[in-house]
């Protein structure tokens, strides 16, 4: 969707299953996107300001700056001690809870697919901020991807050139044998090295086990 248009996730009664998992974050990341039209044409914004409470704004900006730092992203947990410390109200509760209505504006209680895990732990969630901090970690899951694909292709050079190093050109030559040392190695936390590769050439082949070199 353009970037103006941030897609919601879906909200149907009363359960509200949120879209990312215990687990899912978004601790590596600097920034999340602001869509300005959507903010000051929203009715959170107008209802702030006609009842002369802009301080709820600021609080709310807050609030969604940590959800996304939060576990899972684009969540806050409701506990109003967690949440007046994370809004910068520190030890005022009272103050904090006096703000509370406003600030947390469409926020709403959400179940975590993996929420036994943590069933002391109730989150609540905003389905703007939810569709968001869904699609930044999809996002990051595809970087994570690429990262991960492009390090075992590398594994696989460094596979190729020890195997004929050690006189193997023709294992060298099939990309499933090279994949499956890298692989093995790769498990074990080994080396790529001349000896690690031959062993783990003859341990691929039902042959002796590795020993790590130091």
């Amino acid at each position: 969707m353009p970037a103006d248009h941030p897609q919601e996730t879906e909200v149907i009664g009363d359960f509200w299953e949120y879209p990312l998992a215990f687990g899912d974050t978004l601790s590596s990341h600097e920034w999340v996107p602001l869509h300005i039209n959507r903010l000051l044409t929203s009715r959170f914004v107008a209802r702030a300001l006609a009842e002369g409470r802009r301080a709820d704004i600021g609080t709310a900006l807050l609030l969604w700056c940590e959800a996304f730092r939060q576990d899972p992203a684009g969540t806050l947990p409701d506990d109003d001690f967690e949440l007046a410390r994370l809004a910068g109200y520190g030890a005022d509760v009272e103050g904090w809870r006096a703000a509370r209505v406003g600030a947390l504006y469409g926020w709403r209680e959400t179940h975590i697919a993996n929420q036994d895990e943590a069933p002391d732990n109730p989150r609540l969630g905003h389905p703007m901020i939810a569709g968001i901090a869904r699609d930044m970690h999809r996002r990051k899951r595809g970087r994570d991807q690429a990262r991960t694909e492009g390090a075992k292709a590398m594994a696989r050079t460094r596979v190729r050139r020890k195997l004929i190093e050690i006189n193997c050109t023709r294992a060298a030559e099939s990309a499933d044998v090279v994949a499956l040392i890298a692989d093995w190695l790769g498990e074990r936390d080994l080396y790529i090295t001349s000896d690690n590769v031959r062993a783990a050439f003859e341990a691929t082949r039902g042959g002796p086990k590795v020993v790590q070199f130091q």
